[in-house]
């Protein structure tokens, strides 16, 4: 049996934007624009990828209320969802999951209500291409744009309203889903605007080359690097104190403590106040590149507010070898019986989202041939069926009785109406072929 080298993708193979930079779309504009490309609203999409994947939808499912550009659950089962029907690998580069494991999932504070940047989007479509939503864009810890050092708006220009950027049944990124208006226009009047601290200005630049630099990152972060090089810090600022050290970036001593003693990890604002104190920057430090890296000669560099962070418990991180998982893979792949992307998921102790994300075309080639298996296994079964509807049908007419599903039920042996995908269909077949009459005439009775 032949394999498909690469198998055609359920949605649109859509390129990411702003790959490689501190621009990059976030996968909550990503998933919009894959809406529109299909010419269907998110919720009827974001509805038929659940249950795709077998995720139970409450009738009460609101697509725009789950983060998918964060580092939780959500953005994982997204991500890779997306991945998988796309063919674009990779997809968890548009959320901040690189960061999970120097990052506490509980310390990324994600915005509630969209907030964007005018001018980013007047910028896109004077540049001829489709406006979208960045990255950077997602995080409550950015409140300005760092590339046109104005503050981030929440509010349509044209109707004042707030939360007017995606949470809506139908959105097209760049416009207000409440009148219409394009979110990059000009404002209806000249409103009083607070002034940009220093501060917040810092931080957007801070958020803004971690984003840049995780389209770059192979191996993901570890918490291990981030410890050294916290370690490292606090020897060369405060001799090895770890208690003058977290008196000197605003943190309590027990939480430094925990971070050092124990495996528990930064919050996003920690580790801000962390760089800012020392000066090596957001992404060196979650990287743990220390290299070169010298303390300031002056004190407080910034007078930043500072946020106590929130501890979690958190398992040791995994070390996966992708080469080797690769291997394992194409074993599967060529083994003589079909096998599901589940079982694979099963066996190799990776979770299904992870295989999508990291090895994409093989993993879909097992899931196109399980699916092609399963399909052969349908008409099969249904071949060996035949003469037993058939049989069962013939019974039901001389009867005198109505061909309907309760009734040939009744006369099947059960493992044959098991086997059977789709029986109402298959059963209008079977009466056409017995009495050779259109199902406009004759109406199945359920």
């Amino acid at each position: 049996m032949t394999t498909v080298t690469n198998p055609r993708s359920v949605l649109h193979a859509l390129d990411p934007l702003g790959l490689g930079t501190g621009d990059c779309e976030s996968l909550l504009s990503y998933f919009c624009r894959l809406a529109g490309s299909h010419s269907t609203s998110t919720l009827s999409l974001s509805r038929a990828i659940a249950q795709r994947f077998e995720h139970e939808v409450e009738q009460e499912f609101d697509w725009f209320h789950r983060q998918f550009s964060g580092l939780g659950e959500a953005a994982l089962t997204w991500s890779s969802a997306l991945s998988a029907l796309t063919s674009i690998p990779r997809l968890d580069r548009l959320t901040f999951l690189p960061w999970r494991d120097v990052i506490s999932q509980n310390g990324l504070p994600i915005v509630s209500k969209g907030q964007f940047c005018p001018q980013c989007l007047a910028e896109d479509q004077a540049a001829g291409h489709a406006p979208y939503f960045r990255l950077t864009w997602e995080l409550k810890t950015v409140s300005v744009c760092p590339r046109h050092r104005v503050r981030l708006s929440q509010h349509c220009p044209c109707c004042g309203k707030d939360n007017v950027r995606h949470a809506a049944a139908l959105v097209v990124p760049g416009w207000c889903t409440k009148c219409g208006a394009f979110l990059g226009g000009q404002t209806r009047a000249a409103e009083p605007e607070m002034a940009i601290e220093a501060v917040e200005l810092w931080r957007a630049r801070q958020v803004y080359e971690l984003v840049r630099v995780q389209q770059s990152v192979e191996q993901a972060p570890s918490r291990d690097m981030l410890v050294a090089t916290i370690e490292h810090i606090i020897g060369e600022m405060d001799g090895g104190q770890a208690t003058r050290f977290a008196g000197r970036v605003g943190l309590s001593k027990g939480t430094v403590h925990y971070w050092l003693k124990s495996d528990k990890t930064p919050t996003l604002d920690a580790s801000l106040a962390v760089a800012s104190q020392s000066g090596i920057g957001l992404s060196r430090l979650l990287t743990g590149q220390s290299q070169g890296w010298t303390p300031p000669t002056q004190g407080q560099q910034l007078a930043l507010t500072l946020f106590k962070p929130e501890c979690r418990s958190k398992s040791p991180a995994r070390t996966i070898d992708w080469e080797e998982v690769d291997r394992q893979l194409q074993k599967f792949l060529h083994q003589p019986n079909p096998v599901s992307v589940r079982e694979v998921s099963r066996q190799l102790g990776i979770e299904v989202r992870q295989l999508y994300l990291r090895d994409n075309q093989t993993t879909r080639q097992i899931g196109q041939r399980w699916l092609a298996y399963l399909r052969r296994r349908k008409v099969a079964n249904l071949q060996e069926a035949i003469p037993h509807l058939e049989s069962a049908g013939k019974e039901v007419l001389m009867a005198g009785k109505s061909l309907n599903l309760r009734e040939m039920k009744a006369r099947l042996p059960h493992e044959v109406t098991q086997s059977i995908q789709g029986f109402y269909g298959v059963l209008k077949d079977v009466r056409l072929r017995l009495v050779g009459e259109s199902p406009e005439h004759h109406k199945i009775s359920v």
